[in-house]
């Protein structure tokens, strides 16, 4: 890679002295200060790190960088060579364009009324005021339908927007979040938009930060995420509050909340407060937060690295003694609470705008444990694939994604049928019984510590 010409260089060669405090502070790697400098200086002289294997992409090296090198990005260099000539199979999960993705899969076994939701919000005709659903909103669209949210502007979205093309940067494909980025503009500017609302707050700091600052992105419009919205609101007094909550929270943080100085951070926790309920920090918190769990799979792709990253995270939550824990994002939401249904665990999980709904004195479509149980079946259907069909086990390489909308591809019949069965099970008495969910819980601990203990291994870290 010539990296003069390269016009997808984002990593800053002449800003980074080699201190080491970009993978002194990672939570995932945690190393001695001059351990930490002799990683940074072989992932940029050698392309040789073990960042490139714990990487949860939660964005810390970046936001501790004293220079503002922006360490991260060469994570995504690296991850980028390796990676020329396709994806991993288990990729093929979060690519709308490709079959048996998480958003096909669970429309095989959505209630009819959030289908219903999906479809009237795939509107993408003139308007200049949006709600841009998210990625993962319509994995739980249901947060949707609070009556707090009533005078939300008109709500648009689709996984054909690829997420704003968040999770197709994480895998360091920039040539795709290019494409990804062109039909964004094009579909944006055909509806005339001046002023998006974005449900999921990690793709708002896609579209105000990433896109422009690291790609050239033209947008004309204003972008707001759906959390500052929401207390404009509280502090305007336009939603009332009929009572106070008084619960003790934990608020675990996105990524992408890391930037701009973590203000997103502080918007959400002033939400909660409002609702009268006070705060408990976990141990990794602010900008040295961890991943939910799915930043974990960007290395390799592997199931296993989520679910023992997401438990390291839910082990926070539980240390802090919390009444409950608040999940702004809707990925994180899903993907916590996938590991608190197999961990066994019962602190419950909060959206803000449920917490503002209670306190509104309405009743929340409080759905996340029914969906968790959904996502199992989709990533049951998955391994059950791998398992016993090679031709799934290879890498793909992702079609072009050109500016014009596409149909996405349906889910395949013999997959629908899986998926409905597999859900069947995972909600049926079978498996929602205090026996059977005691040895699921006991498996997936065992599981997750022996798979953590060989990485210990191969890695040479201690924690």
């Amino acid at each position: 890679m010539d990296v003069k010409t390269d016009r997808f260089r984002f990593f800053r060669d002449d800003l980074c002295d080699r201190c080491g405090d970009c993978f002194a502070a990672c939570p995932y790697l945690e190393l001695p200060r001059e351990e930490a400098r002799r990683e940074i200086e072989g992932l940029i002289e050698r392309g040789a790190s073990r960042a490139l294997d714990v990487c949860n992409t939660c964005h810390t090296c970046d936001v501790v960088c004293p220079n503002e090198a922006d360490p991260y990005e060469l994570v995504l260099e690296r991850w980028r060579e390796r990676r020329r000539e396709g994806l991993p199979t288990t990729a093929r999960l979060v690519t709308p364009s490709q079959p048996c993705n998480i958003w096909s899969s669970l429309k095989a076994v959505m209630p009819l009324e959030e289908l219903a939701l999906l479809r009237a919000w795939e509107d993408f005709g003139p308007c200049e005021e949006i709600c841009l659903t998210g990625f993962y909103t319509n994995v739980v669209p249901y947060i949707l339908q609070a009556e707090v949210l009533e005078s939300l502007p008109k709500i648009v979205g689709s996984e054909a927007l690829f997420g704003c093309a968040g999770d197709i940067y994480k895998t360091g494909r920039f040539d795709m979040v290019e494409q990804i980025m062109q039909r964004l503009e094009h579909v944006f500017a055909q509806m005339g938009v001046e002023r998006v609302v974005c449900s999921m707050s990690a793709e708002g700091m896609v579209l105000s930060e990433i896109l422009p600052r690291r790609f050239g992105a033209c947008f004309d419009f204003e972008v707001v995420s759906l959390d500052e919205w929401l207390l404009q609101k509280l502090q305007s007094e336009e939603i009332e509050l009929k009572k106070e909550l008084d619960l003790k929270v934990t608020v675990h943080d996105n990524c992408l909340s890391k930037m701009q100085g973590g203000r997103l951070q502080e918007v959400n926790r002033e939400i909660v407060r409002r609702t009268g309920c006070s705060i408990v920090e976990m141990e990794h918190h602010g900008e040295r937060s961890m991943c939910c769990g799915f930043g974990a799979a960007a290395a390799k792709f592997r199931v296993m690295d989520i679910m023992s990253s997401g438990y390291r995270r839910l082990k926070e939550i539980e240390a802090t003694g919390a009444d409950a824990a608040v999940i702004y994002c809707p990925a994180c939401l899903f993907i916590l609470s996938v590991i608190k249904e197999m961990a066994g665990c019962t602190i419950p999980f909060y959206h803000p705008v449920e917490l503002v709904e209670l306190v509104a004195g309405g009743v929340p479509a409080h759905r996340h444990e029914e969906r968790a149980w959904d996502i199992m079946a989709v990533i049951s259907n998955h391994l059950l694939k791998y398992a016993l069909f090679p031709s799934h086990r290879k890498s793909f390489q992702p079609a072009f994604i050109p500016p014009e909308l596409e149909r996405l591809p349906e889910l395949p019949p013999a997959d629908r049928l899986r998926m409905k069965a597999l859900a069947t099970l995972y909600h049926s008495p079978v498996v929602q019984n205090r026996v059977m969910r005691t040895i699921v819980s006991a498996g997936f601990k065992a599981a997750v510590a022996g798979y953590d203990l060989m990485r210990k291994r191969q890695l040479g870290l201690s924690a």
